[in-house]
């Protein structure tokens, strides 16, 4: 804010003065928007599809949201005046820097949401650390401060030992659910996580509204300025990354205990890769390992391959591991066509790998665990392709079967040519890279597909696929 002088009239007896006043005025531009959200919500300590601005889609109306991958501590909040702390691994822990950005940012204004429940010991302790603990279960209903019923299955109930706390949400035995206190110009709420929406595809907007006008709220104690952006803190700033020649592996300060782990079995998955895909990544692509505080998923934007750093009781066990690298790293591989087949042929992949870094059993059994999940719908795998279509025309297989057919009959088709082909995943791989080339594809389809797999195997293999319920024909491919 700015002090500005004024020139106020000021009427006495019928007469009219001009009187010089100072006052605290703010901008233009956060007058018109004293309501607006800015809010940053964590990943650095736990990471989920959903929390990377799934949240803030659902719950904030009049905002914006970036997000933290890295330290939070290194956070620049000065044009923020949300945080919201979705979770901390129990793996991991908030460093005292970071208690001491949070209380650093609510103390000059800004609001801070902390969610969790009794079994998340991490999230607990930074709770503790503001008068408050998760501690046992509620009884429905679960009620507003108006009184109004909301969402909250299997929630966890709130012990409050500090001073200071308005409860917002209560159970049916008065329990607290909810509670908000101030901090310095701002304030901080905590809260159960099983109020607030979890699906990765945002599709359960629970108590949608409460959250709204309540965020707002939080939020109010900072102005932010809704011309200039909050810039997230992503992958390109993750504050560690060593270089391994093939590969740089990226991770913040929370997951440096890891990293040797991680980048020993990445660097002894890369060769095997390599050699089953049979051609070299192209130019730029798997550039960038990054370490994921989850053990729940991970994804491919081509250069990056994100990884799940406790994914398969990760570093205690690795055939896990080995899958998930290989699986994340095959989608960069395929680029810049996809597969049909894409995640299924991903994690079969895997499972080669893991044949050839000394998991033969376990490699075997996921393999013939995935194609009898397809046998139990297709036994002769002939009545659908792997959309679930039928060749009869019947009715397209849905839900958990059409899964099934789809990884299933993947997985068959490669084991069937596998037979005659031990290396039919390389002969694959290398057919593609030289057949597409410089072309531009309308669809690298099913079409294209067995186009590259016959060049592959030096046999017409349109008339097996038509046969085993694939709808394709050569005169369609464009290969």
């Amino acid at each position: 804010m700015k002090f500005v002088k004024h020139l106020m009239p000021i009427l006495l007896l019928g007469q009219t003065f001009m009187m010089t006043t100072s006052c605290s005025c703010l901008s233009s531009s956060e007058v018109e928007n004293p309501g607006v959200v800015h809010a940053v919500t964590d990943l650095s300590h736990s990471f989920s599809f959903y929390a990377d601005n799934r949240f803030h889609g659902q719950y904030i109306k009049d905002g914006k949201g970036a997000t933290n991958w890295c330290n939070l501590y290194n956070y620049d909040f000065s044009n923020a005046n949300l945080l919201v702390l979705l979770g901390c691994d129990d793996r991991i822990s908030y460093l005292p820097e970071d208690i001491k950005a949070i209380n650093d940012f609510a103390s000059s204004g800004g609001g801070v949401v902390i969610l969790g429940s009794e079994g998340t010991k991490s999230q607990n302790k930074l709770a503790e650390t503001f008068g408050v603990s998760f501690k046992g279960k509620t009884v429905q209903p679960l009620t507003y401060t108006n009184d109004s019923v909301i969402i909250g299955n299997n929630a966890s109930a709130l012990e409050i030992s500090g001073r200071g706390w308005d409860v917002l949400v209560k159970d049916k035995n008065g329990a607290a659910v909810l509670a908000k206190k101030k901090i310095g110009k701002g304030q901080i709420l905590i809260g159960s996580r099983a109020i607030a929406g979890s699906n990765p595809n945002a599709s359960d907007s629970i108590n949608v509204e409460m959250w709204n006008p309540l965020l707002k709220q939080i939020a109010s104690g900072k102005v932010v300025d809704p011309t200039k952006p909050h810039n997230s803190k992503g992958i390109g700033s993750l504050e560690n990354k060593d270089d391994n020649d093939t590969f740089v592996l990226s991770y913040n300060e929370y997951l440096k205990p890891y990293a040797s782990a991680m980048l020993d079995i990445s660097t002894r998955c890369m060769p095997f890769i390599e050699k089953r895909m049979g051609v070299p990544l192209s130019k730029g692509m798997g550039s960038e390992i990054t370490l994921l505080a989850t053990d729940g998923g991970g994804f491919s934007s081509g250069n990056v391959i994100a990884l799940a750093v406790w994914w398969g009781g990760f570093p205690e066990k690795e055939d896990g591991m080995i899958e998930f690298i290989t699986h994340e790293s095959v989608h960069s591989w395929v680029l810049p066509y996809p597969e049909v087949w894409n995640e299924p042929i991903a994690t079969y992949v895997g499972n080669l790998v893991m044949l050839d870094m000394g998991h033969e059993e376990e490699g075997m059994r996921r393999i013939n665990a995935q194609v009898g999940a397809g046998l139990k719908h297709d036994p002769k795998m002939d009545k659908y392709d792997i959309s679930g279509n039928a060749i009869d025309g019947s009715a397209k297989l849905t839900g958990g079967a059409a899964r099934d057919i789809h990884w299933g009959k993947t997985y068959w088709v490669f084991e069937e040519l596998r037979k005659d082909y031990p290396d039919i995943v390389s002969r694959y791989f290398k057919a593609k890279r030289e057949m597409i080339g410089d072309k531009k594809l309308k669809s690298y389809d099913m079409n294209n597909t067995v186009a590259v797999l016959s060049e592959a195997t030096g046999k017409n293999l349109f008339p097996w696929f038509k046969k085993h319920g694939f709808d394709v024909s050569k005169k369609k491919a464009e290969l």
